[in-house]
């Protein structure tokens, strides 16, 4: 993604490149800063596409000529154009406007521009689904394959008998703590403490975070430590969950994991079509709303932006979470 995140900042005009940095300045992930960079290409190309005033590539426009030429009209045009020409839906339409109206913002607030056209635009009306997530049922199902490895092809049990422990510890672990992918991936043996039942990892930001579990997923982290990952450990590596070859398990084995029992699930009687990673997030998170109806302890423990600017209860907070991680049950 490097060459390609390198390419879209360098076809932006300036003061979008200025916009990019502060992004990164604010802790916005590169993976954010990369959307941004494209959507804004996308966007700018459109205007000079379109508009006879304007260069004939985004890195020609001028913010003091160009930017006061362009009304809540053009940016409506290009929105329509996304949808008619890049068959873009709702979601995909009201990610492209609020990227345009951040960066407005920011120029508003920099002192770039006078006015903000963005303020004309009517929102979008996106109808929010409910996540989907495995029900208790389901999570029963889904640990009993892990363990006894029904469903499998004859080719996936004889993998299974090397990655049965580890597989099964890594699906616990997402459903038990609420982890994102990369933050499973990223999990570290030195950052990792049985016996307290918590880990130490960097979230979105570069925030240290604390991520507790409970007892079931403590006992499939051990036995998994003690009785799988000794057999194809290469090297004194510290990266917790590792590939058969030694080296740190990479998002796309734990997605095809995921996929593979799923389609299991699927044979079972179960709706999990279109059930990935994420829904595991989703699980963990209707898992503990249920059981705590504390809305303010599921946004903590997902890692979500806090709106609240004083955290003065934050060590009751703290031993809440404690509690809420026993809460989510297996069997």
């Amino acid at each position: 993604m490097k060459d390609n995140y390198s390419a879209e900042f360098s076809t932006l005009p300036h003061f979008a490149q200025d916009y990019i940095n502060h992004l990164a300045v604010i802790n916005k992930s590169k993976n954010t800063q990369y959307a941004y960079s494209n959507e804004l290409r996308l966007f700018f190309q459109f205007l000079c596409d379109s508009l006879p005033t304007f260069p004939s590539s985004p890195e020609g426009i001028n913010l003091l000529y160009h930017m006061d030429k362009i009304g809540h009209r053009d940016i409506e045009a290009y929105l329509s154009w996304a949808s008619i020409k890049r068959n873009n839906g709702v979601r995909a339409l009201a990610r492209k406007q609020a990227v345009i109206k951040s960066l407005y913002r920011y120029l508003l607030r920099e002192d770039m521009i006078s006015k903000d056209v963005t303020i004309k635009l009517d929102p979008f009306n996106v109808n929010q689904k409910l996540p989907k997530a495995l029900e208790p049922n389901e999570i029963a199902d889904l640990t009993d394959a892990l363990e006894t490895g029904v469903g499998l092809s004859a080719g996936q049990l004889k993998y299974h008998v090397y990655t049965e422990k580890r597989d099964y510890a890594i699906v616990l672990t997402l459903i038990g703590t609420g982890l994102r992918l990369s933050e499973l991936c990223n999990l570290d043996i030195s950052k990792t403490n049985l016996n307290k039942g918590f880990f130490e990892i960097l979230r979105k930001g570069n925030k240290e975070t604390v991520i507790y579990f409970n007892d079931d997923v403590a006992k499939a982290l051990n036995d998994y430590l003690q009785n799988e990952r000794p057999r194809y450990v290469r090297k004194n590596l510290d990266p917790l969950f590792l590939s058969i070859q030694g080296n740190r398990i990479s998002k796309r084995a734990v997605q095809n994991l995921i996929s593979k029992y799923m389609t299991i699930l699927k044979t079972l009687g179960h709706n999990t079509e279109g059930f990935s990673v994420h829904k595991m997030r989703s699980t963990f998170a209707t898992l503990l709303l249920r059981e705590t109806d504390n809305l303010a302890i599921v946004q903590d423990a997902l890692g979500h932006s806090d709106p609240r600017t004083t955290r003065i209860y934050a060590k009751v907070l703290d031993e809440q979470l404690k509690r809420a991680a026993d809460l989510i049950k297996f069997k």
